[in-house]
């Protein structure tokens, strides 16, 4: 009898350790899943967040890049002084740039930190991996348009021009009615603005590549992220 019960009370506590050690590892799954979600929202939040600054920079950078052509096609071969003014008029438009912000914040930690493990999708992997390395391609082209901006656009507008008569229409204001200060003719035989509104047009059409091309790999990325996540998800 007390043999049976000896017996009993090991097959107890040996069934008690498999039960919590099935416990601990069922619990252990369950939080890594859980965190695994989390980390999903996360980088779906970070992809979705420029969504519509990227759609609003392709507008921008398409109407600068036509305001350039104009310009540098007017510059070529001038109907008239007015006509030619008024191209002038848009080039503090054309060399101005806008700062860019990245969202990758989540992905940056999770692979800094190891937690992309967590994504066990290799297809999702593979796609968050094409998309961070667009995005980064974009911020480069931004870092190289502001490097130009203060190394060469800004100076060279305030030596050539009155910037408050080139700037932004919105900052001219009744300015327009008033005479102009800045030698428009002295302005459009300059080689160096030529080049540098030259410049501003290759890098908004390089720009423009990009972010369509971040565009694309987003929408993948964002079904993929919806997949994972499952129904509601989107």
């Amino acid at each position: 009898m007390t043999r049976r019960r000896y017996l009993t009370e090991g097959l107890v506590i040996v069934v008690s350790i498999l039960l919590a050690f099935g416990i601990e590892a069922a619990w252990a799954e369950f939080s890594e899943a859980r965190e695994a979600y989390r980390l999903l929202e996360s980088i779906r939040d970070d992809v979705e967040a420029p969504q519509v600054e990227v759609a609003a920079r392709q507008t921008r950078s398409e109407e600068l890049s036509d305001r350039a052509r104009h310009l540098l096609s007017t510059l070529a071969d001038p109907p008239s002084d007015e006509v030619l003014r008024d191209a002038l008029l848009t080039l503090g438009s054309i060399l101005i740039i806008r700062g860019w912000e990245p969202v990758t914040h989540s992905y940056d930690e999770a692979v800094n930190s190891g937690r992309l493990r967590l994504i066990e999708s290799e297809s999702l992997r593979l796609a968050l991996t094409r998309y961070n390395a667009g995005v980064k391609e974009v911020d480069m082209v931004h870092r190289q348009a502001a490097t130009q901006y203060y190394g060469q656009l800004e100076p060279f507008m305030v030596e050539h021009t009155v910037y408050s008569e080139i700037g932004a229409e919105w900052w001219r204001g009744a300015l327009v009615e008033a005479p102009f200060t800045t030698d428009f003719a002295a302005l459009a035989t300059n080689r160096e603005m030529w080049n540098l509104v030259t410049l501003r047009l290759e890098l908004e059409v390089t720009l423009l590549t990009l972010l369509g091309r971040m565009d694309a790999l987003a929408v993948e990325v964002l079904g993929l992220l919806n997949d994972e996540l499952g129904p509601g998800a989107s």
